[in-house]
């Protein structure tokens, strides 16, 4: 059985029209749109939650619910819920600072994203360390490394896209 994590911005920009969406951003958003379609048709994939509703969150106030995709998303994500596997279902705790326990901190990812390491703790506090699935957001990239060290894995739907990004929003931040 694939269990994944799946980034809210897979099925975020599977749910934006496509005649509103940027030219160069058509072939990553045709991925996550096949990557929706897919996951929500089939049952090989199981998706791995957490307990706290932090992701679920971030799915509704991200996804739009007024598109096709986003209608099938919801209702796919409403089905799958009410029969959400316990071992799929993981509680993520905190420390007394906010932080989650289960997150790699080290001197190579405590700078990571604070709105994103819910998904790094979530994959690592699983057992099997499901891979994160990510649309094209570049600046995973610049942690791929240090993630795989604890088993945690990354994967791009349009890596090309992602690469671009990242040189785009981060490794040219240095030159500004």
């Amino acid at each position: 059985m694939n269990r994944i994590i799946l980034d809210t911005n897979v099925p975020a920009k599977a749910s934006v029209a496509p005649d509103s969406c940027p030219n160069e951003e058509l072939k990553m958003q045709r991925a996550c749109m096949e990557y929706v379609g897919k996951l929500t048709m089939g049952q090989e994939k199981k998706l791995v939650l957490d307990l706290g509703h932090e992701i679920w969150k971030e799915y509704h106030n991200n996804v739009c619910k007024d598109s096709n995709m986003g209608k099938l998303f919801f209702r796919w994500l409403y089905n799958y819920y009410a029969a959400i596997l316990p071992q799929d279902h993981i509680k993520l705790d905190k420390d007394e600072n906010g932080q989650y326990v289960d997150y790699p901190y080290d001197s190579e990812t405590k700078e990571f994203d604070e709105s994103d390491k819910k998904f790094v703790a979530l994959a690592n506090a699983h057992a099997e360390k499901p891979p994160i699935i990510e649309a094209a957001d570049g600046k995973w990239l610049g942690y791929e490394e240090a993630f795989a060290k604890y088993g945690i894995h990354i994967e791009f739907l349009d890596r090309e896209y992602a690469q671009k990004m990242y040189e785009q929003k981060i490794l040219n931040r240095g030159s500004e």
